[in-house]
């Protein structure tokens, strides 16, 4: 018995000795340069994926394609006061003036220009590709005077209901609005704008936790139904935000 154990022991002992040789022997590897090439792939469309397709593809240009009216100019958009965040505001602004005193976009949010021309419902998309809903919320004077501070301080923003002045140091100099609300009697002023920047959206601190209220229609949709009540669209810079020189 003894002599088994010593032989097992003995067999331990070779294991671990095969072990640790096999590991001080193995080879590593250093990646000395690595080289990237492109691949082209090439494909030709699947008959059968493109004859299910077709079809919905059809119904889907012949909406997209539909003329809603007519632009007599390119409304463009541009930093600061421009022509489409105009457009945008003021029909926004204009559908819902019973409810509303002013309205603020982001710039950001208006994803291209209108061409001028007919103007169908999928350059309506184009503009506005996402499904932000219209609310409406208010603002008592102080959150009111952040809003007009960051419009300054990007140099402009899309909104209507109002004029500021600002100088070229973004800074706000005066402002004017359309409507009067009276701060100092407790009046807040009513603003119409998309859901996503009423929660905070693009840094509008000055929305988080106040009260909304759906006007239960998307901004796409809203623009899209004015398109189709007017033959013909158009927009104008009003100078409603205007940058005062500093030069005397």
């Amino acid at each position: 018995m003894l002599k088994i154990v010593s032989n097992m022991k003995l067999i331990k002992h070779i294991i671990y000795i095969g072990v640790i040789l096999l590991s001080s022997c193995t080879t590593l590897y250093e990646l000395d340069n690595k080289q990237n090439n492109i691949i082209s792939v090439s494909a030709t469309p699947d008959s059968l994926i493109t004859s299910i397709i077709s079809p919905y593809k059809v119904g889907i240009d012949s909406v997209m394609n539909e003329v809603l009216c007519i632009s007599n100019i390119e409304i463009s958009k541009s930093k600061g006061e421009s022509l489409i965040g105009n457009f945008v505001t003021d029909l926004c602004l204009n559908q819902y003036s019973n409810l509303s005193d002013i309205c603020i976009m982001n710039t950001g949010g208006l994803r291209s220009p209108l061409p001028k021309g007919e103007i169908t419902r999928g350059k309506i998309y184009e503009l506005m590709p996402f499904d932000n809903e219209l609310v409406i919320l208010e603002l008592n004077e102080e959150d009111f005077n952040g809003l007009l501070n960051y419009i300054v301080s990007r140099k402009g923003e899309p909104f209507s209901g109002m004029n500021i002045q600002m100088n070229s140091q973004n800074q706000l100099l005066s402002y004017k609005l359309n409507n009067s609300i009276n701060f100092s009697n407790g009046e807040e002023i009513r603003v119409i704008t998309s859901d996503y920047l009423a929660n905070g959206g693009d840094k509008m601190w000055f929305f988080k936790d106040k009260t909304q209220t759906k006007v239960g229609i998307k901004l796409r949709d809203a623009i899209i139904n004015y398109c189709k009540e007017n033959a013909t669209i158009t927009s104008e810079i009003d100078g409603r935000l205007e940058i005062i020189s500093d030069e005397k």
